[in-house]
C-alpha cells in the first residue's frame, strides 16, 4: 500500500477526521501519498471555517490538502439539494481518481448504511434497496473503509486519540429524509429493539448476498448497450428475473432511489403498444421498442443544418464522410443504401427530422419520411438523430439506411459517392 496515492474525503466532522488519523496512522501508508479532499457545498454559513479547520489539521500534520467548492443550490434542479450534493461530491471523487490517485476513501460508517437500508425500504426500493451501501463501489477505486464500525466505536476511538472536530449543525435537523430517520426512526425503534443498527446491518450484509446470487443468473447477453442507450430484449422480459434484468439496465445510468414501483412500470411496458414511455428520473426514459424496451436519456432535437460537401461532413458531433468511389464494382441493380450520384445531390444540406419531410425508397414511391421508418421498424428515439440529406421537404438519403430513388446511380453517372456516418471524435 505504500506506493498508493489515496485521498481521502474530509469534510471536518468525526467520521472524516478518525478516518484521516487512521489512514495516516496505520503504519500501511506513506502520509506523503495521502491527500485530505474537502468539498466544500457552501450550504451552511460555517461551510468555509469548517474548511480552514481542515486546512490547519493538514498543515500542521504534514498532511497534503485539496479544496474543492461547488454550487449545489444552482445545481439542484429538479432534485433534492441532499442528492444533488452527493452527485457533485462523487463526480470530484471520479476526477480525482482520472488524475492519479488509486483510491478515495469515505467515512461512511454502520449507521450510514442503516439509514440508506430504512430509507430504501420505505420508499419501496425492494431487495436491491435493502442491501444498502457497499464496501468498494463499482469502479472498485471509492471504499468505505467504516463501513462495519458504530458510531459509538467512533466517539471511543476520537476520545482515545484526542483527535478534535467540528459538528455539522444541520445533522440536527430532521428535514432530510436521512436525518429524519436518524433523529426520530432508529431511536423510536432502540427503546423497543436495542442494537438495531447491526441488526440492519446484517441484513443488509444478506440482502447484498441475495441480491449477488440472482444477478449471476442473469444472461447478460441479453441486455445491450446502444450508444447512449441500454436495451432488455424481450426473451429476458418473459423470463422469471424480469425485474432483475430491468435493474441490471438502469444501474448504467447511475440512478439512485429507484424503486420498485418504478421497476413495475418499466416492466409493464412489455405490454403495450410500440412506442409508448415513461419517464424515470434525471431524464432517463425506458421505452417500448419492437424487440424489448430500451432505456435512454432524451436529447434535444438539433434544427441546425450544414451544406453537404465531399470529405468529412460535421453535424452536432455526428461526421457524415462523403467519399468518390469508383464505379466498376458498383451493381446497378442493387439498393446502395450509401451510394449516390453525388451530382443529382447539388444543392443539397445536411439535417436533422422536420415535419414535412417527404421520402422516395429505391424502386419505390414517394411516401412522408415517418411512414418510411415506421415501416423500416426504426425505434422513435432514433429517428430526429439519423442525419438526412435533403432539397427542401424532399429527403434524398437517409444517412446508415437508404438512398432515395432520385439520386441513384445509373449508367450516365460519372460522380459516384459512399456516404457514411459516425461519431465525431
Amino acid at each position: 500500500m505504500s506506493a498508493k496515492r489515496l485521498a481521502v474525503g474530509v469534510s471536518g466532522g468525526r467520521d472524516s477526521m478518525c478516518l484521516l488519523h487512521a489512514v495516516v496512522n496505520c503504519g500501511e501508508v506513506s502520509r506523503a501519498n495521502v491527500t485530505a479532499v474537502h468539498v466544500n457545498h457552501h450550504l451552511r454559513d460555517e461551510a468555509d471555517s469548517d474548511m480552514l479547520f481542515v486546512k490547519r489539521f493538514c498543515e500542521d500534520n504534514g498532511i497534503a490538502f485539496s479544496a474543492h467548492s461547488v454550487d449545489v443550490k444552482k445545481t439542484a434542479v429538479g432534485q433534492s439539494v441532499e442528492l444533488t450534493a452527493r452527485q457533485l461530491r462523487y463526480d470530484i471523487f471520479y476526477s480525482l481518481l482520472n488524475s492519479g490517485y488509486d483510491a478515495v476513501l469515505t467515512a461512511h460508517h454502520a449507521l450510514d448504511n442503516a439509514e440508506s437500508v430504512l430509507m430504501h425500504m420505505f420508499r419501496g426500493a425492494g431487495l436491491d434497496g435493502l442491501r444498502g451501501m457497499s464496501g468498494v463501489d463499482r469502479t472498485g477505486k471509492i471504499l468505505r473503509p467504516l463501513l462495519t464500525v458504530h458510531p459509538n466505536e467512533l466517539d471511543e476511538y476520537a476520545g482515545a486519540n484526542g483527535i478534535h472536530y467540528v459538528q455539522d449543525s444541520t445533522n440536527l435537523l430532521d428535514d432530510a429524509d436521512r436525518n429524519f430517520i436518524r433523529l426520530n426512526v432508529i431511536p423510536l425503534i432502540e427503546k423497543r429493539y436495542s442494537g438495531v443498527v447491526r441488526a440492519v446491518n446484517a441484513l443488509s450484509s444478506e440482502c447484498g448476498d441475495a441480491c449477488d446470487e440472482l444477478d449471476s443468473r442473469l444472461d447478460m447477453s441479453l441486455i445491450k448497450r446502444d450508444g447512449g442507450a441500454v436495451k432488455v430484449f424481450s426473451a429476458a422480459l418473459d423470463s422469471d428475473l424480469c425485474y432483475r434484468y430491468i435493474r441490471a439496465a438502469i444501474k448504467y445510468f447511475s440512478l439512485t432511489d429507484v424503486t420498485r414501483v418504478q421497476v413495475e412500470r418499466v416492466a409493464g411496458l412489455k405490454d403495450k403498444r410500440v412506442g409508448a414511455k415513461i419517464e424515470l428520473s434525471n431524464g432517463t426514459t425506458a421505452a417500448r421498442e419492437y424487440d424489448g424496451i430500451v432505456l435512454y436519456v432524451e436529447r434535444y432535437k438539433y434544427e441546425g443544418s450544414i451544406v453537404l460537401h465531399k470529405g468529412a461532413n460535421i453535424l452536432d458531433g455526428l461526421k457524415i464522410d462523403v467519399t468518390p468511389i469508383s464505379l466498376d464494382n458498383v451493381e446497378l441493380k442493387s439498393t446502395h443504401g450509401n451510394i449516390a450520384d453525388f451530382r443529382k445531390l447539388d444543392g443539397a444540406e445536411i439535417r436533422f427530422r422536420r415535419d414535412g419531410d417527404i421520402f422516395t425508397p429505391f424502386n419505390g414511391r414517394e411516401k412522408k419520411l415517418k411512414e418510411y421508418l415506421i415501416t423500416e421498424k426504426v425505434p422513435s428515439r432514433l429517428r430526429d438523430r439519423i442525419p438526412l440529406i435533403c432539397r427542401g421537404d424532399e429527403v434524398l438519403v437517409i444517412v446508415g439506411y437508404q438512398i432515395s430513388d432520385k439520386v441513384r446511380v445509373t449508367a450516365d453517372t460519372t460522380d459516384a459517392v459512399a456516404i457514411e456516418c459516425s461519431r465525431d471524435n
